[in-house]
């Protein structure tokens, strides 16, 4: 039996904890950047989808309970899953630049939050006097900027 995924579950574990102890301090203008999200980007390609999307639930589960937002980001990060497994699998084939990396995480980061706030919206449990322009592309494009940082770092 194969128990790879472990690793990154507990890769999953720490950076929420890194999270919530260290990272939820770095907002800027109050947005923060979804560090699971980064998590997600960073180790997908190394996955089968169905162990990602047991992962990534439970990371996701696990952020929920922390954040009290009730499942939306369970939801919104099986969707990610779903939707851009197969890209990131086929893309992470040959090297990947930089300037690509930062455009695939900016259109799963945009297509991340679009998910969680038209699900809020429904459900009416998003309550902030920010814009939801601010909250969408902001906080996109937040994560996006340390997401390629990271890539320059630790990939160069």
């Amino acid at each position: 039996m194969n128990f790879d995924w472990t690793k990154y579950l507990l890769g999953g574990l720490i950076i929420i904890f890194l999270d919530q102890i260290l990272l939820q301090h770095l907002s800027l203008w109050g947005i923060h950047f979804d560090a699971v999200l980064l998590f997600l980007v960073w180790t997908l390609p190394d996955l089968k989808r169905i162990e990602a999307i047991y992962i990534y639930g439970l990371l996701a589960i696990l952020q929920d309970a922390l954040y009290d937002s009730w499942g939306l980001m369970l939801f919104s990060k099986t969707i990610i899953v779903l939707l851009f497994h197969n890209y990131l699998v086929s893309r992470n084939q040959g090297k990947i630049f930089s300037s690509q990396f930062a455009v695939v995480t900016l259109a799963i980061a945009v297509t991340h939050n679009t998910v969680f706030y038209l699900l809020s919206l429904i459900t009416g449990g998003y309550a902030s006097g920010l814009w939801p322009y601010t909250v969408l592309l902001l906080g996109a494009l937040y994560t996006t900027i340390i997401s390629f940082t990271l890539h320059k770092l630790l990939r160069s």
